[in-house]
């Protein structure tokens, strides 16, 4: 369905990565100018601000679509902004996108590139106006008494386990890394997810991590003893390259949950499950990493209670690449149909 020729509403952060947003907000807004798309720029608020202020930008009904310029962060909070608007003024507005972050699993995942050099394109793909739907996830944080004691929306994925450690640390080590002038322009975005990884990976095989976990998927209880990892997905990527669960859909009612059972699991899912995986199956074997089917459970509700060993503290959980409330009982409901996304004609990853 094609959008409203009306205002283009562009959300960014213009203080974003050391000054370069600035530059990247000035080349969309001329380029969306260009494009006859009527751009606004409005800016992204600290400390939670940006999602009610949006809203109530968006209470005017003049503006036909929303941008976002960014990274998950962006396209987070510009997604709550429009589902809030939507929840308080029955004001229905599709989100469109220029990725600027370094996984973009929501862009990529339909065909979508990040980056100054695919504004033209982007900006075209927003310009033609097709629409689509996302599914969104709602999580909510128990205590031991089952009492819910944070919630929030997701639009990629939510984790615990292992994956979610990795991206603490490298949400902890961009922050070290910003304050030093010289590493800042070599140990950045992919490098600093691949330190953190293969830290926590060793280390994890040394003091080998694992905790069972009880799931309840649609009614059905699973039961697993060991595990170093759980993954609900809502699109088909996840850190950028990796496809774990080729059957998911981003707007079919169903999230897919990805499990991890141990580091064997992990090494062979991480070589074969790579979106451009260059390597055979008789590789796999003689690494001793022959392919084994992954249990795969899709579901609508998704219920996950966690047992940790003596000794091992809360366990790390994410959504969307960044940090979220630790716990051992956590509910995830897929919100069917809750987001309007623009798209290219034929989406596709890239």
């Amino acid at each position: 369905m094609a959008t409203r020729s009306t205002r283009s509403l562009l959300v960014a952060n213009p203080t974003a990565r050391t000054g370069r947003a600035g530059k990247a907000i000035d080349a969309a807004m001329e380029r969306l100018e260009r494009a006859r798309l009527r751009p606004e720029f409005f800016a992204t608020l600290p400390d939670g601000a940006t999602v009610p202020k949006l809203a109530d930008r968006l209470e005017h009904g003049d503006i036909g679509r929303v941008i976002y310029l960014g990274g998950d962060g962006t396209f987070a909070e510009t997604a709550k902004g429009i589902i809030l608007a939507r929840e308080r003024y029955g004001v229905d507005i599709p989100l469109g996108m220029l990725p600027m972050g370094t996984a973009n699993d929501q862009g990529r995942s339909f065909g979508i590139y990040a980056g100054v050099r695919a504004l033209d394109r982007n900006i075209e793909i927003i310009a033609q106006g097709i629409e689509s739907w996302l599914d969104v996830g709602r999580v909510e944080t128990l205590d031991e008494a089952g009492e819910v004691i944070a919630q929030d929306l997701w639009f990629d994925s939510w984790g615990v386990g292992l994956s979610a450690q990795i991206l603490a640390t490298r949400n902890r080590d961009k922050v070290l890394v910003a304050k030093v002038p010289v590493l800042r322009q070599i140990y950045r975005d992919r490098v600093i997810y691949v330190r953190a990884g293969v830290s926590h990976f060793l280390r994890s095989l040394i003091k080998r991590k694992r905790f069972a976990a009880e799931l309840t998927v649609d009614g059905e209880r699973i039961e697993y003893a060991s595990l170093t990892d759980i993954v609900v997905k809502g699109t088909l990527l996840f850190g950028g390259d990796w496809i774990f669960a080729e059957e998911g859909k981003p707007d079919d009612g169903k999230f897919e949950v990805v499990i991890m059972q141990g580091h064997t699991d992990w090494a062979r899912a991480t070589i074969a499950n790579h979106k451009r995986n260059p390597v055979t199956g008789d590789d796999m074997a003689v690494l001793g990493l022959a392919k084994k089917e992954r249990p795969i459970h899709q579901g609508k509700h998704i219920e996950v209670r966690l047992f940790r060993p003596t000794g091992i503290p809360a366990l790390h959980s994410q959504i969307d690449g960044e940090e979220f409330r630790y716990a051992d009982h956590y509910r995830i409901e897929n919100l069917y149909h809750h987001l309007r996304i623009i798209v290219p004609e034929s989406p596709h990853w890239v």
